[in-house]
């Protein structure tokens, strides 16, 4: 049985070995480089397809920002407070050429981002127009109240 004294002369020799170092390092270098070349050559992510600013009717003031990706997520952003009524909501709809009605993409959550998937609704092949409107507490079926934001969707360059 060897002793404690050769396992330390063991570890020495492991610890000195040059050969053992330079393959250490060759392997931490070629990791380096792998990973260099994936961020250098990965592609960046695709922008929107559309995009638009919502905008108060009356005095043109952008009230929110709508951008719809690739994979037909939808993002809505708010650029500033919106003063809803008590027993009143924020609704919003979207509609495009061709389609018979505008549909409705839901409540807004005041103040809040939205993030949704437009999967379900017909394609967008011409470019769709949002409007925000102030209906019920508990929503509407169709546009009913007055429109406070509304936007036409374009393609940016």
């Amino acid at each position: 049985m060897a002793g404690p004294g050769a396992l330390r002369v063991v570890m020495e020799r492991w610890w000195n070995s040059v050969s053992i170092w330079r393959g250490l390092a060759g392997a931490a270098l070629a990791a380096c480089v792998a990973l260099g070349a994936l961020l250098v050559l990965r592609s960046p992510p695709p922008g929107p397809v559309y995009m638009a600013v919502l905008s108060a009717p009356q005095d043109r003031n952008a009230g929110w920002i709508a951008s719809v990706s690739v994979d037909r997520q939808l993002t809505l952003t708010p650029l500033h407070d919106t003063i809803v009524a008590n027993r009143k909501a924020l609704q919003l709809w979207i509609s495009a050429p061709g389609w018979t009605a505008p549909v409705s993409l839901g409540l807004l959550e005041q103040d809040r981002q939205l993030k949704l998937s437009l999967e379900q609704l017909p394609p967008l092949s011409a470019e769709p127009a949002f409007e925000i409107t102030l209906e019920p507490q508990s929503g509407s079926p169709a546009p009913s109240g007055p429109v406070l934001y509304t936007g036409q969707a374009v393609k940016p360059k």
